[in-house]
C-alpha cells in the first residue's frame, strides 16, 4: 500500500513540474500578446501653451489644448496573421484648442511585433501623414519605423530602449531613470531627449523671420522634445506620459523668430487612472502565469516527487521475519 501511494505521489509530482514549465514557457507566450484588433484612446492636455495661428499670422500665449490619440488595430491587413506575431496599427492624433481649432493632425500606419511592440518590416502602406493635405498616407508620406512605438514590451527591463519619434521620424534613446508608483501601480520611469532637429524648410512671409521687405523667404521648422513615460513592466503599458516640446521657425543663421507650438502636454488624470487600471489587471494575470503559478507548481511538484520516492523506497524495505529468527519464544537445548 505504501508503495502504491508513493507511485501516485511521484506521478503527481512529475505532472506538477511539467505543468509549471508549460505555464511559464508556453501559456505565458500566448498571454503576453497584444490582440490584432487592439482599440484604445488616450487624451493629453496642455495649459498655457504657445500656439501659432497661420490664418492670423500670429502666435498666442496662454492657450489650453487637448491632444486625442486613437489606436485601431487592423486584423485584416496582410501582415496580421491570426497565428502570427505581427500586428498592424493605425494611430491618429488630433491637437485642438478649447475653441475647436485644429492645431495639428497626423495619421501613422505601421506594423509592430505583438510581444515587443518594435517596428516590423516589410509593412505595406507604412508611413506618417502629418501635413494635413488629404488625411491619407501616400507615397510622399513613406516612413520606415524602427524601435518601439506607443507601448513597451511585455517584461520591460530596467535598461535603455530605442523609441521612435514621429516628428523627427527616427528613434531616440529612452533612458531608464527610476521606479515610481502611479495610482498604486509600480512603474519604470523612462526619459527621452530629442535634440533640436530641423524637420523641413518652409516658404513663409519675410516679416515672420525679420525680413519685412521680402514677400517670401525660406525658413526652417525646428523641433525639440523631452518625453517622459511611466511604464508598468509586466504588461509594457504606458500608465502616464508627458512631453515638454517646442517647434520654432528659424532663419538661415539658426535664430528662432516664431514659436509654432510650445509647452507641456501630459496624460489627463482620467487617462492615467484608466491606464493604471488596465495595467494592474494585466500585471496580475501575467504574474500568475509567468512567476507565481509556475513557481508554486514546480516547488509543489518537487516536494511530491521526493515524498513519493521516499514512500516507494520504504515500501520495498519491509517484509516477513526470516525462518529461524527469534519468534518470541525461548528455545532450550534438548538432552541427548
Amino acid at each position: 500500500m505504501r508503495r502504491t501511494v508513493g507511485f501516485v505521489l511521484v506521478g503527481l509530482g512529475v505532472f506538477g513540474i511539467v505543468l509549471g514549465l508549460l505555464l511559464r514557457f508556453y501559456a505565458y507566450d500566448r498571454l503576453a500578446l497584444v490582440p490584432l484588433n487592439q482599440q484604445s484612446e488616450s487624451i493629453s492636455s496642455g495649459e498655457d501653451m504657445t500656439v501659432f495661428y497661420p490664418a492670423r499670422l500670429e502666435e498666442e500665449d496662454g492657450v489650453d489644448v487637448t491632444a486625442t490619440r486613437l489606436v485601431r488595430g487592423d486584423p485584416d491587413a496582410p501582415e496580421a496573421k491570426p497565428d502570427g506575431n505581427v500586428m498592424v496599427w493605425d494611430v491618429g492624433v488630433v491637437v485642438e484648442d478649447t475653441e475647436g481649432n485644429v492645431i495639428s493632425a497626423s495619421l501613422d500606419h505601421l506594423c509592430l511585433d505583438r510581444h515587443t511592440n518594435e517596428a516590423v518590416q516589410p509593412c505595406s502602406g507604412e508611413g506618417i501623414e502629418d501635413n494635413s493635405d488629404d488625411n491619407a498616407i501616400d507615397s510622399n508620406d513613406r516612413v520606415e519605423h524602427s524601435g518601439l512605438s506607443y507601448k513597451f514590451p511585455f517584461g520591460t527591463e530596467q535598461r535603455d530602449y530605442q523609441y521612435f519619434d514621429n516628428s523627427t521620424k527616427r528613434p531616440e534613446t529612452m533612458r531608464f531613470v527610476g521606479v515610481e508608483t502611479i495610482e498604486g501601480v509600480e512603474t519604470y520611469k523612462f526619459e527621452q531627449k530629442v535634440p533640436l532637429t530641423k524637420l523641413e524648410d518652409r516658404e513663409v512671409p519675410g516679416s515672420l523671420v525679420g525680413e519685412p521687405d521680402e514677400p517670401s523667404v525660406t525658413a526652417g521648422r525646428f523641433y525639440e522634445n523631452t518625453r517622459t513615460v511611466w511604464v508598468e513592466p509586466y504588461s509594457g503599458i504606458i500608465v502616464k506620459g508627458t512631453e515638454d516640446l517646442e517647434q520654432t521657425l528659424r532663419d538661415s543663421s539658426g535664430e528662432a523668430h516664431v514659436t509654432l507650438f510650445a509647452g507641456t502636454l501630459g496624460f489627463t488624470d482620467e487617462t492615467v487612472r484608466n491606464a493604471a487600471a488596465d495595467a494592474s489587471e494585466a500585471r496580475t494575470q501575467l504574474r500568475l502565469v509567468r512567476d507565481i503559478g509556475p513557481l508554486a507548481l514546480v516547488i509543489g511538484g518537487v516536494l511530491l516527487l521526493l515524498g513519493g520516492l521516499a514512500l516507494a523506497l520504504l515500501g520495498n524495505s519491509g517484509g516477513s521475519s526470516t525462518p529461524g529468527a527469534h519468534s518470541g519464544q525461548r528455545r532450550e537445548l534438548q538432552p541427548q
